[in-house]
C-alpha cells in the first residue's frame, strides 16, 4: 500500500477527525478501493504516536458510516462508497433493509463532505464556490425604502399571523409576475421561508402519495438529502453532457414498475448553468403524461436571463394535479428575506396547506410584505442591474478559463444565472483541487457534492455571481496553476499539510 495518511497534532480538529476524514479523502481520490486492508489500529496508533482509542474511534466512525468493516482474525477493509446496482422488490424500490442501509451509506457520504467544505479559509480567499447573490447588487437604501412603504400603510395588518398560504398580497404580486407565462391564481401559491421549505412541502407531498424519488445528477446538493429525510431511497438519473435534457432512456428504466416524482431545475441548472431546451421540455411533459409521473419544477434562476431567448416554462406544460413548481425572490434580491415560494394545482395546495400550518403556522408577514412592495416598484430594476452584473461576472469567467486552463479541461457556457460546470481530465480529483485550492486562497465546490453517490470526481461548480470580475480571473489564474500541477503530479498528491507517514 502506498498511501499517505497526515494529521496535524497541533491542528484544530481532534486527532480522531483527522484520521477519519483523511481516510474518506483517500476514498474520494481513489487512493484506497474497495476490499484493501487497511492498517490496524495497533499499527496505527504505534505510527501516529498516538492513543489506541483515538483510532478505535476514528474507525466506529466510518463504520457506521459504511465506509470500512472489521472482520475478526483478519483486520479492517475498505467497503464501497456508493450504492451500486441495488437490489430491489419487484423490481421497483430497493427492499427495505438495503434501502436502510443505502441511505446510511449516502448520508455518512454527504456529512463527511459537508465537513470537508468547513474547514477553515484563510482571509481573503476568492469565493468562487458562492451559489448566492452578491449583496453588492442591491442598490443602497432599497430595504429601508421599502420597510417605510410598507409600514406607512395599515401596519396592524403584519401584527398577526398571515396564516399559511401566506399573505394574500404577495401571492397576488407573485401571480402577476408569473403571468403570461404561468397562468397560477393567488389560491394556488403558498409562501414559504425561502425555496427550500417549499421544496420541503414539494418532497412531503410525494411522499404522501407513496412515490418514489428520482433526481437528475448532478443535481442541487441538498435535493437528495431532503428525500431521504423523508425516508426516500433516491435514484438519479444522468442529464445529457453538454445539455439541459434529462436522458430519458435512464428515466423510463427508473420509473418502470412504480409511481415517482423527479426533482428538475430547467433553467441555469444548478450545478451546470445548463438550460434544457423548448423540444426536451415537451418531451418531458409527454414522459410524465405516458407515466403517472409527478415532476418538482425548480425557476428558482429564471428570472436570472441575460442573453438568448426564454423557453417556454416547464410548469405550464406538466398535466394537471402531478406538478409543482418552487422558487424564491429571495435568491435573485437577497436571500436574507427568506422569500419562497409553492405554486401547485388546487388539490394539492389544499393538502400542503395542512403540513404547512403544523410547520410554521405560516411565514413573517413583515418580510412577506416588503416583497410583494418590491415586485410592484423596484423587483425589476433590480433584475437589470444583476443580470448585467452575472453576465460580466460570467464572462470574466470565461474569459479566464479560455486563458488559463490547460489542454483536456472543459465547461459550460451559461445564458444566466451565476454558476457553470468545469470538466477536468479523469486523473484530476475536485476534492485535491479544492483542497489544494483551499491552500492558494480559492473556494470551489467539488463534483461529488452534487451527485448522491459521489460521482464527478473530476468535475467542479464555478460560480461567478458572489465576486467582482478581476477576483474571478485571479481566481480562475490560481486554479489552473493547481490544476496544472495536479496534472503534472498524475493526481497523486494526498492532502495537502500535516505530519505524513507511509502506511
Amino acid at each position: 500500500m502506498n498511501w499517505k495518511l497526515r494529521i496535524n497534532p497541533n491542528g484544530g480538529d481532534p486527532l480522531y477527525r483527522q484520521i477519519e476524514n483523511a481516510i474518506r479523502i483517500a476514498l474520494d481520490t481513489g487512493q484506497l478501493t474497495e476490499g484493501e486492508r487497511i492498517p490496524s489500529v495497533v499499527e496505527l496508533s504505534r505510527k501516529l504516536g498516538i492513543n489506541k482509542l483515538t483510532v478505535v474511534k476514528a474507525f466506529q466512525k466510518l463504520e457506521k458510516a459504511g465506509l470500512v468493516r472489521s472482520e475478526v482474525g483478519r483486520g479492517t477493509f475498505i467497503s464501497t462508497h456508493s450504492s451500486g446496482p441495488a437490489a430491489t422488490v419487484n423490481g421497483g424500490e430497493p427492499a427495505p433493509e438495503l434501502a436502510r442501509s443505502i441511505r446510511r451509506l449516502r448520508e455518512g457520504y454527504a456529512r463527511g463532505l459537508r465537513e470537508l467544505m468547513m474547514i477553515e479559509r484563510r482571509p481573503g480567499t476568492i469565493n468562487l464556490s458562492g451559489g448566492v447573490p452578491n449583496p453588492n447588487t442591491v442598490h443602497e437604501g432599497v430595504l429601508e425604502r421599502l420597510s417605510r412603504e410598507v409600514l406607512a400603510h395599515n401596519p396592524r395588518r403584519l401584527y398577526d399571523y398571515a396564516g399559511p398560504a401566506g399573505l394574500p398580497e404577495l401571492r397576488e404580486a407573485i401571480s402577476r409576475r408569473l403571468a403570461p407565462a404561468n397562468p397560477i391564481a393567488p389560491d394556488e401559491i403558498i409562501l414559504t421561508n425561502g425555496s427550500q421549505q417549499a421544496l420541503s412541502l414539494a418532497a412531503l407531498a410525494a411522499r404522501e402519495e407513496g412515490r418514489a424519488a428520482l433526481c437528475e445528477t448532478p443535481t442541487y446538493s441538498a435535493i437528495p438529502s431532503l428525500f431521504m429525510m423523508y425516508g426516500d431511497t433516491v435514484q438519479s438519473v444522468a442529464r445529457e453532457p453538454g445539455a439541459g435534457a434529462i436522458n430519458l432512456d435512464q428515466l423510463s428504466a427508473a420509473s418502470t414498475g412504480r409511481r415517482v416524482v423527479l426533482y428538475v431545475c430547467p433553467d441555469f441548472q444548478n450545478p451546470t448553468g445548463e438550460t434544457m431546451s423548448a423540444a426536451n421540455r415537451h418531451e418531458l411533459a409527454e414522459w410524465t403524461r405516458r407515466n403517472d409521473a409527478m415532476v418538482i419544477v425548480d425557476e428558482i434562476f429564471r428570472d436570472l436571463r441575460f442573453e438568448g431567448d426564454e423557453p417556454p416554462s416547464l410548469y405550464a406544460m406538466l398535466p394537471p394535479g402531478r406538478r409543482i413548481l418552487v422558487s424564491s425572490i429571495s435568491k435573485t434580491f437577497m436571500t436574507g428575506l427568506r422569500s419562497g415560494f409553492l405554486a401547485a394545482d388546487r388539490a394539492i395546495v389544499s393538502e400542503l396547506l395542512v403540513f404547512k400550518r403544523y410547520v410554521d403556522l405560516g411565514g413573517p408577514p413583515l418580510t412577506q410584505a416588503i416583497s410583494a412592495a418590491l415586485l410592484r416598484n423596484g423587483y425589476d430594476a433590480h433584475l437589470q442591474k444583476v443580470r448585467s452584473a452575472y453576465r460580466a461576472g460570467r464572462d470574466a469567467a470565461l474569459g479566464a478559463l479560455e486563458k488559463y486552463m490547460p489542454k483536456g479541461v472543459s465547461w459550460t457556457r451559461p445564458e444566466g444565472g451565476f454558476q457553470l460546470w468545469v470538466t477536468m481530465p479523469p486523473a484530476i480529483s475536485s476534492i485535491q483541487l479544492f483542497l489544494n485550492a483551499t491552500e492558494q486562497g480559492v473556494s470551489i465546490v467539488p463534483g461529488p457534492a452534487h451527485d448522491v453517490d459521489g460521482r464527478f470526481l473530476n468535475c467542479f461548480r464555478l460560480g461567478y455571481g458572489y465576486c467582482p470580475p478581476e477576483e474571478i480571473r485571479k481566481g480562475v489564474a490560481r486554479l489552473s496553476q493547481v490544476i496544472h500541477r495536479l496534472a503534472a503530479r498524475g493526481a497523486e498528491q494526498g492532502p495537502p499539510s500535516g505530519l505524513g507517514i507511509m502506511v
